[in-house]
């Protein structure tokens, strides 16, 4: 935890007359408006514009979805807002909440659906996770203007991509943070002194306690995967790995590539315990499957506690004691214990029964 040093009447002085002019200028600029652009979301609403056309593509520019990754949308609309004389072209913004986003569409203007996943306020498309539910169908992504009279609906058709995905499985669950240390002690006020006499020191604050270890983290989980080659209809040849065991899954991913199965340890906590059977009529798998079955890192200490504040000087007839010194910051506590490395074997075999009936997948 950083100690934050006292600030001076000067320096607060000079803080609360910045904040004065930031004020007035966001006032002389318009207001709210104004204090919307100097933060950088001073995007662009729709409600009384004339709205002419709308189009939407995903913000990558990508032509295709990959399941196990989120994607923006990208909308571009021709809209005349009240102040203008003519209609111009608006396109919403790119990017996280940090984005800073002055004169381009709010997201709020429209209503994004799909069957296929899920939107956040953002315009972040989060596609179903699930491989199989898209092989096919892949996905379509709908767009709605919200207005008071202009109707635009958009749909745009994405198939699926698999290109994110190089790895399965998880890694266990992070060990607790150590609890923090306790805050010292206050000092004792100095004594006030007699007649004419000076007030006495202010006690010394206690040094606050130490942090505490983090605690172990969770051990990595038990897996059994299967590895082969297969294609579907619009690839001719992918990997597809599937995982049983302490979590299940099927992924799909592009042939010939390195591909990892992962049940290492949480934070601190013991790596897990992998075995691969890969398709023995494809020993080049054994040169591209890896594992990852390493013990977690030590779960964080505890931050140090803050010192008591120094004891009040007494009052006397000559003058205020002296207050007394605020005691120390405590130590911040260790990172717990790394855990050890798990087990992982790989061998080849008939895989076949955990492929066959698959939808819109057909094993080589």
């Amino acid at each position: 935890m950083r100690r934050i040093a006292p600030t001076s009447p000067r320096s607060r002085r000079r803080r609360i007359a910045s904040a004065c002019a930031c004020a007035a200028l966001a006032l002389g600029l318009g207001g709210c408006g104004a204090v919307r652009t100097i933060a950088g979301i001073n995007t662009v609403h729709l409600e009384q514009a004339r709205v002419d056309s709308m189009q939407i593509d995903l913000a990558s520019g990508a032509a295709t979805v990959c399941p196990r990754e989120r994607v923006q949308m990208h909308v571009v609309v021709g809209a005349q807002l009240p102040s203008q004389a003519a209609p111009l072209l608006y396109e919403s913004w790119r990017g996280g909440n940090g984005t800073r986003r002055n004169g381009m569409l709010d997201f709020r203007n429209f209503a994004f659906n799909s069957e296929q996943g899920r939107f956040d306020e953002l315009g972040w498309f989060a596609p179903d996770p699930d491989v199989l539910a898209t092989v096919d169908s892949g996905f379509a992504i709908g767009a709605n203007l919200i207005h008071p009279s202009a109707q635009f609906a958009r749909t745009a058709h994405y198939p699926p991509s698999y290109d994110c995905i190089a790895a399965v499985g998880a890694p266990g669950g992070g060990g607790a943070q150590g609890r923090d240390g306790s805050y010292g002690d206050s000092g004792s006020d100095g004594r006030d002194g007699g007649h004419g006499g000076l007030g006495g020191l202010g006690g010394y604050g206690r040094n606050g306690g130490d942090g505490e270890p983090g605690g172990g983290g969770y051990d990595g989980p038990h897996l059994r995967a299967y590895a082969t080659y297969v294609a579907t209809g619009r690839y001719p040849k992918l990997l597809a790995v599937r995982v049983e065991g302490d979590l299940e899954d099927l992924v799909l991913a592009p042939a010939g590539r390195a591909f990892t199965v992962i049940a290492g340890g949480g934070r601190g906590g013991e790596g897990g315990e992998i075995e691969l059977v890969y398709d023995r009529r494809f020993p080049e798998l054994a040169e591209l499957l890896r594992f990852d079955v390493s013990g977690g890192i030590g779960g964080d200490g505890g931050s140090a506690g803050s010192g008591g504040s120094g004891g009040d000087g007494g009052h006397g007839g000559l003058g205020k004691g002296r207050d007394g010194r605020s005691g120390d910051y405590g130590s911040s506590g260790p990172v717990g214990p790394a855990g050890r490395p798990g087990l992982a074997r790989m061998w080849a075999g008939d895989v076949s029964a955990q492929f066959r009936g698959l939808p819109g997948v057909k094993p080589l």
